[in-house]
């Protein structure tokens, strides 16, 4: 019996424990009679080989207020290159507002710019980017939508549509170039909260099992997270009581990918798993259940710009981006994704790669065995590993030359001080500043797994 001196309510905790033990005995919890398919997992790491040229990408950037909500964006963005010279982008914007939210679509638009061009001077290559390629394309089009819906608290969301617009755009130049150009494109996320393997996995065997909830459950998975989730709480009740503690687990929200591979495959398996192809977000999939086009979608966001920010360069700048748009977001790729574990205990690594342009808002999700390319990027990154805090060394020295710190980002608001007075335009800095990421990875969110 353990030891807890000084804790008052040991005695209280014992009284509950005995009971809550007599129930479980009483109660005898179901098990789960069906074994949950693992075929979906490629146990040991790909020794495919390759001679591939490995990049990588990262960002950072700082808000600096300025008196009466004035302030200065800075972004920056690197792109490490074995052996070679890399890529750099930095980005200085002046706005009437103070939100991080328009800081992050500036860099992420900065990130795809790099990316480009590393795509575009290279060849036969490996250009990994930091972060969530599903997540990015969802925040910029969420963006879009929510400004054309009028339903904004700040003029913040002008800006924060034109950089999101900006980067759709540059996203299709660069998966356009990489293909024409031999390179593999791929986003890595150390930090992530996607549900959508499990919901595809457990779902999909209830499917199976019982055919009469096949069609709702199909209709569920056709976007992402999952659709008439009141319908499919409705629909337990037929679902037979040895599958239930399956259905449930997919129906529950906190229960994420991360997790369930833990419980399918353990923590010590190294190795990937198939490719699962990602819809769209519910959000987009209930806009175009509407029947909204794309175009009306840019020109509504393009005429309330023009109400809140009238004739500003910056409106002027998502009018003309807003004549080719429409055309461009619907060339938009479709997400692949897939999960690999590079070290025993380790907290797998959720990989994206853009597949065929025009394909992003294809209904529902589909498992699909691994390729080659697959099987190179997995060798390809194994081969980078050192360790969960050095994942990818590539990407760890994008990340140290790309994040600001604040020492560095007051050695840049010194500098602009000296040039702005060196031509007559003194500045009045605000105390506090804002800061996009910090080179400390501990500190960092987990991505946003929606």
């Amino acid at each position: 019996m353990p030891r807890l001196a000084g804790d008052w309510f040991i005695d209280m905790f014992t009284s509950e424990a005995e009971k809550l033990i007599d129930l479980i005995r009483e109660r005898k919890e179901p098990r789960i009679q069906v074994s949950i398919p693992t075929h979906w997992w490629i146990s040991g790491l790909s020794s495919s080989s390759y001679d591939r040229t490995v990049a990588a990408v990262d960002g950072g950037g700082g808000v600096q207020p300025l008196a009466f909500g004035w302030s200065i964006y800075v972004a920056r963005a690197y792109g490490y290159v074995e052996g070679a010279e890399p890529e750099r982008g930095l980005e200085l914007r002046l706005f009437p507002v103070r939100d991080t939210r328009v800081l992050d679509a500036l860099r992420t638009w900065l990130e795809y710019r790099v990316a480009t061009s590393l795509a575009s001077r290279l060849s036969n290559a490996v250009v990994l980017m930091d972060g969530s390629l599903w997540v990015g394309i969802s925040l910029a089009l969420g963006s879009l939508a929510k400004l054309a819906s009028g339903n904004v608290d700040s003029v913040a969301a002008v800006y924060t549509a034109l950089f999101s617009a900006y980067s759709l755009s540059e996203l299709v130049r660069l998966v356009e170039t990489a293909h024409s150009r031999g390179v593999l494109v791929a986003f890595v996320s150390k930090d992530h909260g996607f549900r959508a393997y499990k919901e595809k996995v457990l779902l999909g065997l209830v499917a199976e099992k019982t055919p009469a909830l096949r069609d709702l459950i199909d209709r569920a998975l056709e976007w992402y997270p999952l659709a008439l989730r009141d319908q499919l709480i409705t629909a337990r009740r037929l679902v037979p009581p040895e599958l239930r503690p399956l259905y449930d687990a997919a129906l529950d929200p906190s229960y994420r990918d991360p997790l369930f591979l833990a419980d399918s495959i353990g923590t010590a398996s190294q190795g990937y798993t198939w490719v699962l192809n990602m819809p769209p977000s519910r959000r987009m999939g209930r806009i175009l259940s509407r029947g909204v086009s794309l175009r009306t979608l840019v020109e509504k966001a393009v005429a309330k710009a023009e109400t809140l920010l009238g004739e500003e360069p910056e409106v002027e700048e998502l009018r003309a981006l807003g004549a080719r748009l429409p055309a461009e977001l619907d060339r938009l790729p479709r997400v692949r994704l897939f999960y690999t574990r590079l070290g025993s205990g380790d907290y797998p690594l959720l990989v994206e790669v853009p597949g065929s342009l025009g394909d992003y808002y294809s209904r529902g999700r589909l498992l699909e065995e691994p390729s080659t390319e697959t099987e190179q990027l997995v060798a390809i990154l194994a081969r980078h590993y050192a360790g969960p805090e050095y994942y990818n060394i590539p990407l760890v020295a994008a990340h140290i030359n790309a994040t600001f710190t604040g020492m560095q980002l007051d050695q840049y608001m010194a500098l602009l001080e000296q040039l702005a007075n060196a031509r007559g335009v003194p500045l009045r800095f605000a105390r506090r500043r804002a800061m996009w990421g910090a080179l400390r990875r501990k500190k960092r969110r987990r991505t946003v797994g929606w």
